[in-house]
């Protein structure tokens, strides 16, 4: 009896671990499952919220789940993955058919409620369906009236938010593809990024993502030396520092970054340490955005750049930067 208790607490610690391990603030969620990634992401992810696959698992094209939709019992939900990449592309729940106009109604109503809840209010479309546009998403609701008067609910999920984080890393946001930089400082003079959102740079070897897609370690190669990076994130999952570490020399380069209140990076401040770990240099970098793109990401920016070297005064310079990016999504 008390193996079998143990069994089942390691069971419970499992799946909340899996449940913490899964949050991605990043992406538009069902129930807080992402709904993002290939199978191996998402169908855990539905399942560590109480869906379950009832079609079968050896097909690769279609992915039909069944379970409580916020407490709606026998819900049916239905996944659509790219062609190109296998990733998610968006999602259907359907509730109902109701036979009576008031259990239709008393349940669009609570699940309207629910959903206004997490993401806003939803607005009126003209065709009479409601909506709401989140930073990474788009929700729709639909009803459908049958032949014999019942009614079927449905939400519509959109994921409008790449899979890997690493443009999001940058500061940027949507599914950029490549970005040139006039006066680049800390970064390439152009970055290219494939459709899942994922760095295309062979200068950033080992990488390694957590199941969500953030970086979260990877290594570099400079002068024939090895520097291994550890990537941090904040609960809003913006990148909160970078710990880039010299194996060979011991020295550690410390990133830290700032964001405002609408999660947009402002400021860089990096720190050097030798290998007594003792400050060597520090360069703090504040972004004055100029302008921007339709997808609010910076596309002319002041940096006031503030440099200190040890035995030396600190110095401060001003950098005009501007910025041409293309997105993968552009028609």
């Amino acid at each position: 009896m008390k193996k079998l208790g143990l069994l089942l607490l390691l069971l419970v610690a499992a799946q909340m671990a899996w449940s913490q391990a899964i949050y991605d603030p990043k992406c538009i969620t069902l129930m807080d499952a992402p709904l993002e990634g290939t199978d191996s992401a998402f169908v855990p992810a539905l399942k560590s919220v109480g869906f379950v696959r009832i079609d079968s698992e050896d097909d690769e094209d279609s992915y039909v789940f069944k379970g409580d939709y916020y407490g709606i019992k026998d819900a049916k939900l239905e996944v659509t993955v790219n062609d190109k990449t296998k990733m998610l592309s968006e999602a259907t729940v359907t509730c109902g058919p109701y036979r009576t106009r008031e259990l239709f109604e008393r349940n669009q109503k609570y699940l309207l409620g629910k959903l206004q809840r997490e993401w806003g209010n939803f607005k009126a479309k003209g065709d009479g369906s409601l909506y709401v546009l989140t930073d990474y998403g788009y929700i729709r609701q639909t009803i459908t009236l049958h032949e014999n008067g019942a009614h079927s609910i449905h939400y519509y999920y959109l994921n409008m938010a790449p899979f890997y984080k690493d443009a999001s890393n940058m500061g940027l946001k949507g599914f950029v593809q490549e970005v040139i930089t006039d006066n680049p400082v800390a970064e390439n003079p152009i970055e290219h990024f494939d459709e899942m959102g994922k760095l295309e740079s062979a200068e950033l070897a080992d990488r390694q993502y957590n199941q969500v897609g953030y970086l979260i370690a990877a290594t570099i190669t400079e002068g024939g030396e090895k520097k291994q990076i550890q990537y941090e994130y904040n609960d809003e999952g913006n990148l909160k520092r970078t710990i880039q570490t010299n194996t060979v020399s011991g020295l550690k380069l410390v990133t830290d970054y700032k964001y405002n209140d609408d999660g947009e990076m402002t400021q860089q401040a990096q720190k050097a340490f030798d290998k007594d770990n003792e400050c060597i240099m520090s360069v703090t970098m504040k972004y004055e955005i100029e302008e921007r793109d339709d997808n609010d990401n910076w596309t002319r920016n002041l940096l006031h750049i503030t440099n200190w070297l040890k035995g030396q005064r600190a110095q401060t310079i001003e950098v005009t930067q501007t910025r041409t990016i293309s997105y993968w999504d552009e028609d």
